[in-house]
C-alpha cells in the first residue's frame, strides 16, 4: 500500500514560498560573508529541521 502524499493548501503554499525566499536570502548572505559551501549550509539547515522537527 503506498503512501499518500501531503498536498499543501493554497495558505500553506504561500507560506512556504515566503520562508523559502526568507532562507536562499539568509543562505546567499551567509556564503557571501564567509567561507561557507553549499554542502556547509545543506548540513546546518538539515541539523535545525532534525532539531525542532524530529
Amino acid at each position: 500500500m503506498g503512501k499518500l502524499q501531503w498536498q499543501p493548501r493554497e495558505e500553506e503554499r504561500e507560506v512556504m514560498e515566503a520562508v523559502w525566499l526568507q532562507i536562499k536570502g539568509a543562505c546567499e548572505k551567509l556564503k557571501e560573508e564567509t567561507n561557507a559551501t553549499d554542502a556547509t549550509i545543506r548540513k546546518m539547515l538539515k541539523e535545525m529541521a532534525d532539531c525542532y522537527y524530529s
